[in-house]
């Protein structure tokens, strides 16, 4: 039997998101950066903190979807947009288990949508 081993993924979280230490799990397995407590660019343009996520490979984790998604392109880092009506331990749990099962070929250019019921992986429409 082979042991797979886990791959560690960095990921930037957006403002509107809690600080990184409300997603344990996340923040023990993963590089995660907060853009505001971490980073401190607090009030940046969605299009600048992107940038940013794509200069450190980061996976840029947020709950607004709809400015984002436009940003993907096929050389640009995944966006993981979470459901506002997960608690932040759902979060935590089912981020884990998505960055989990992500592909190396997933962890560019295209859109994880988390919500309470599914994980989506999908190339955005413009992409399509």
């Amino acid at each position: 039997m082979t042991i797979r081993a886990r791959t560690r993924h960095k990921l930037l979280l957006d403002e509107g998101l809690p600080r990184r230490e409300a997603y344990p799990q996340a923040n023990n397995y993963h590089g995660l950066k907060h853009i505001v407590h971490d980073v401190g660019e607090g009030g940046a343009k969605d299009k600048i903190v992107y940038a940013l996520a794509n200069k450190e490979k980061r996976l840029m984790v947020v709950f607004n979807t709809k400015d984002f998604s436009p940003l993907i392109s096929p050389e640009s880092v995944s966006v993981i947009s979470l459901s506002t009506n997960l608690t932040d331990e759902q979060v935590d749990l089912k981020l884990c288990r998505a960055l989990k099962h992500l592909k190396p070929s997933e962890s560019k250019g295209y859109l994880i949508t988390i919500t309470n019921t599914d994980t989506k992986i999908d190339k955005p429409r413009h992409l399509v």
